[in-house]
């Protein structure tokens, strides 16, 4: 993003960043009872002047990565069914986390997902070697939904291994015989890498 700063303290309006956006749309849902905020230890005193004390919210210093900082906020969660999202989607819509709540009703495990509208190439020793049916392939989105006690106990797994995954759902296909069902989205739910994606 090419910012001196983490790029959810981005405003997308006067006074309102990118982790406002998610914040603010959890806060307003009557179903979600706990907000498990992660942060680096460096932003320490941003997040508590800004954050410590709002409705719903907790406060946790993260790891090094993701998937720790994800693990690390897991141990908290008190509720039976948890959301990751990645502050990064600030555009997450009201309706898309309604899909996601009524998947929960019958599954426990399922994200937002977008079919590819690219060619996707495997490629080895930088070579091709296989193409997937494009139809089969989708690009993964958050939030990641799972029952709280699955995905920990896939997290605590990793941890003991010191295996990284690329997402959350890939830890529930490595350690857990969980179907993780696909909720589909659209692309409106961007994750903000480069500066032209808040065009």
């Amino acid at each position: 993003m090419q910012l001196p700063y983490n790029k959810v303290f981005h405003e997308l309006k006067a006074g309102s960043t990118l982790l406002d956006a998610s914040l603010n749309l959890f806060q307003s849902d009557p179903d979600c009872l706990q907000i498990c905020l992660m942060y680096a230890l460096e932003d320490r005193e941003y997040m508590q002047e800004r954050y410590q004390g709002q409705a719903k919210v907790e406060l946790h210093v993260g790891g090094k990565t993701r998937q720790e900082s994800a693990g690390i906020g897991l141990r908290s969660v008190t509720c039976d069914y948890v959301m990751i999202h990645d502050a990064a989607r600030p555009f997450v819509s009201k309706a898309q986390i309604a899909a996601l709540k009524e998947t929960l009703e019958t599954e426990d495990a399922c994200l937002l997902m977008v079919p590819s509208v690219d060619t996707v190439k495997i490629v080895e020793n930088g070579y091709v070697c296989q193409t997937p049916e494009r139809s089969n392939v989708y690009n993964a989105q958050t939030p990641q939904c799972f029952k709280t006690e699955l995905i920990r106990a896939c997290y605590e797994k990793s941890f003991k291994e010191g295996r990284m995954a690329t997402d959350d759902a890939q830890l529930v296909e490595w350690y857990s015989s969980v179907p993780i069902k696909v909720v589909e989205s659209d692309r409106s739910n961007k994750k903000i890498t480069l500066p032209q994606d808040l065009d």
